[in-house]
């Protein structure tokens, strides 16, 4: 029987932070289950560390927009190994590259197989990494949108990309959460809410969308929501403070 479900917000290759999570929870393997809310991978200092390590004790995962890229590439970096003449069409990464170098067969499989959202009915909740569009069921939702959503038109709840430069809140739109009207609770990560509290929002049918990416990898936190079988409308958060910043913040996150 399941003791706990454990959700973990972006990790981000911060692989010490992990660890220190998950002992701070007394994480169970074989007991709790544990999932990881996407963006496994890129930012911090251990990327191949976090799949190998996520593997290892069993977690479950959900695809998030860092892991999808790195995939894109690992598939052109393949197909470049077989042909000499074919040209990566994507910007050079060396940070990618070489986690692509670094991954074997079965970890790069493992991570193209992670599901875009996992739902958990026993809790009335659901963990996606980025968001959905109103009026839509999860499983009517486009890979784009659960993997990328951060704005949409105020008006016609189209997807908007982050304005540049400076990676800002487009015109005219409004963030995901505060239009979701569905009547389960959402777990996601992919938007820095802060580098210390997650934040959350609740719709009129009172199902609350929970943002628990805390800049880990920003020098932020990492954080954990722990749903119990025997409270299941409950969530603790517990969280980790960041051995370091592996990255620059500043208040907002490239796609």
């Amino acid at each position: 029987m399941i003791k706990r479900t454990i959700v973990v917000g972006d990790v981000h290759g911060c692989l010490p932070e992990l660890k220190m999570l998950l002992d701070k929870v007394n994480y169970q393997q074989g007991v709790d289950r544990l999932i990881l809310a996407g963006d496994l991978v890129d930012r911090g200092p251990d990327s191949v560390g976090v799949v190998r390590h996520a593997m290892a004790i069993e977690a479950e995962a959900v695809a998030g927009n860092h892991d999808d890229k790195l995939l894109r590439r690992r598939k052109h970096v393949m197909r470049a190994q077989r042909d000499r003449n074919y040209k990566i069409p994507m910007r050079p990464d060396q940070e990618q590259e070489g986690i692509i170098a670094a991954l074997t067969q079965r970890e790069g499989e493992w991570l193209a197989s992670l599901p875009t959202y996992i739902e958990l009915p026993d809790f009335n909740a659901l963990v996606l990494h980025a968001g959905v569009v109103p009026g839509k069921h999860v499983s009517y939702q486009s890979r784009e949108v659960l993997t990328m959503m951060r704005y949409m038109d105020k008006d016609d709840y189209r997807m908007m990309r982050l304005e540049m430069p400076g990676f800002r809140q487009p015109k005219d739109s409004v963030f995901w959460a505060e239009l979701y009207d569905g009547d389960v609770d959402v777990i996601f990560g992919h938007n820095v809410v802060g580098r210390e509290d997650p934040q959350i929002w609740e719709n009129a049918l009172g199902a609350k969308c929970y943002g628990i990416d805390t800049g880990c990898c920003f020098g932020g936190r990492l954080t954990a929501c722990i749903l119990r079988p025997e409270d299941p409308f409950a969530r603790e958060i517990v969280q980790v403070q960041a051995l370091a910043e592996y990255k620059k913040y500043g208040g907002y996150t490239e796609e």
